[in-house]
């Protein structure tokens, strides 16, 4: 049996649909089609129920996807340790949201690991949902995403759906980062109406049913009515320091990195400000070395700006 016919029989099951399954999977719907009535074929009864609202598990097609989702998990420990072969490999694939802090421990990271061993290191910074596709797709093997936590349960349920482990790295409020020469930046009590008549910064990649703040730094306050979309993070600061009248909406950033733009953060009132960044990876998957030295380097960050 080819496993990754195992994994298409799960996307099916999540998906409801072949074609809405053949569509996550990048393949075409005949194919896909084929693939089941081969699984079924060999499993000897129907995997799927196929009825008005979708493609339902049998009774038996339960059981098969149980199985199913086990011997992945367990092909999954067993690449792990294949891996762990090569000892003096350093690799890392990480996939994450668009957050100054988590770019600085991924620095630090970099400065920790000794010099002169094979060094293969993929670090890429985008939304919630593609960095929940790369990490149950094999693509990065660890990923940190951002959520609201009024949303909290609707993201741990697309998590478990995804056959991926979440845990919590930090629960903070959003701050607004501006310029020291923005009109409200040294103006107390501050709340997101105040924000209205100025420039908001914010990436613009986010998809749906991405949440706000969901894809990273600055998603948008609801309030304002100038906005400008960045695609990528380094310009963010250029226009903040360049632009007194923009703001950007972002998780705390650590000091250092103020002073060096000219930038403050600053609290600011608005409802539902409680955001968690969480930990997520394949349910089975080994930690490797350099996996537990980032997530070190990641929670140090954490704490001292927790702290600070």
């Amino acid at each position: 049996m080819n496993f990754s016919y195992l994994k298409y029989a799960i996307e099916v099951e999540k998906s409801g649909s072949i074609t809405k399954a053949a569509q996550n999977l990048y393949m075409n719907q005949p194919h896909l089609s084929k693939i089941i009535r081969e699984l079924e074929r060999d499993f000897g009864c129907p995997i799927f129920e196929r009825t008005s609202r979708g493609m339902i598990p049998s009774k038996k097609g339960e059981e098969f996807l149980r199985y199913a989702k086990s011997i992945l998990v367990q092909m999954e420990q067993i690449e792990a340790l294949c891996a762990e072969n090569d000892s003096s490999r350093q690799e890392l694939r990480v996939s994450v949201p668009r957050a100054t802090y988590i770019s600085s421990a991924f620095t630090d990271f970099i400065q920790s690991l000794p010099g002169g061993a094979p060094l293969n290191v993929h670090y890429r910074e985008t939304n919630a949902m593609d960095t929940i596709r790369a990490v149950s797709e094999k693509n990065c093997d660890l990923g940190i995403i951002r959520t609201q936590s009024l949303t909290e349960f609707y993201e741990e349920k697309r998590l478990a759906d995804e056959n991926l482990h979440s845990e919590e790295l930090w629960s903070f409020p959003c701050l607004v980062l501006m310029s020291q020469a923005h009109p409200l930046a040294h103006t107390p009590d501050l709340n997101y109406l105040m924000l209205r008549d100025y420039t908001e910064i914010l990436h613009g990649d986010f998809s749906p049913p991405s949440f706000t703040f969901d894809s990273g730094e600055g998603n948008g306050s609801g309030a304002v009515r100038r906005t400008i979309s960045i695609y990528e993070r380094a310009s963010q600061f250029q226009l903040l320091s360049c632009c007194p009248d923009t703001f950007m909406w972002t998780s705390p950033i650590p000091f250092q990195v103020l002073a060096a733009t000219d930038l403050v953060q600053r609290p600011c009132s608005i409802p539902g400000n409680r955001y968690k960044d969480l930990l997520i990876y394949r349910n089975g998957y080994r930690l490797s070395r350099e996996d537990t030295l980032f997530i070190q380097a990641v929670r140090r960050m954490v704490s001292r700006l927790s702290e600070g």
